[in-house]
C-alpha cells in the first residue's frame, strides 16, 4: 500500500502529459534527488522513481497522473510536506499547460 497517493485529471492528452512527465522528472525529480525510469507505452507511461527512502510510480496518460508513493521509515515524518508539494506542482504545471495562469 503506498503512503502517498495522487490523481490529478486533465485534459491535455498523452503527448502534452508526457511533456509535462519529463518536465517534472527533470525539474521536481532532480531537485529532490530522485533517480527516474521512463517506461512510454501506446496509451500509457509510466515513470519509476527512487532515492533513499523513497520509491514510487507516476503514470501518465492522456486524462490524468496518478502518483504512488511508498515512503520509508524516516522519510514518513514528511509525509504532508511530500502531498502538499505534489499537489502544488502538478496543479501549477497543468493550470500552465491549458493556458491558464501559473
Amino acid at each position: 500500500m503506498s503512503d502517498v497517493q495522487f490523481q490529478q485529471s486533465h485534459s491535455l492528452g498523452l503527448d502534452k502529459a508526457r511533456e509535462l512527465a519529463q518536465r517534472w522528472v527533470e525539474g521536481a525529480g532532480a531537485k529532490m534527488g530522485l533517480t527516474c525510469k521512463t517506461e512510454q507505452g501506446a496509451d500509457k507511461d509510466v515513470v519509476s522513481f527512487e532515492r533513499s527512502g523513497v520509491n514510487g510510480t507516476m503514470v501518465v496518460t492522456g486524462e490524468s497522473f496518478n502518483v504512488d508513493i511508498k515512503l520509508g521509515l524516516m522519510m514518513k515524518a514528511f509525509k504532508p510536506m511530500i502531498e502538499a508539494e505534489i499537489t502544488k506542482s502538478f496543479t501549477r504545471m497543468i493550470e500552465k499547460a491549458s493556458g491558464g495562469e501559473a
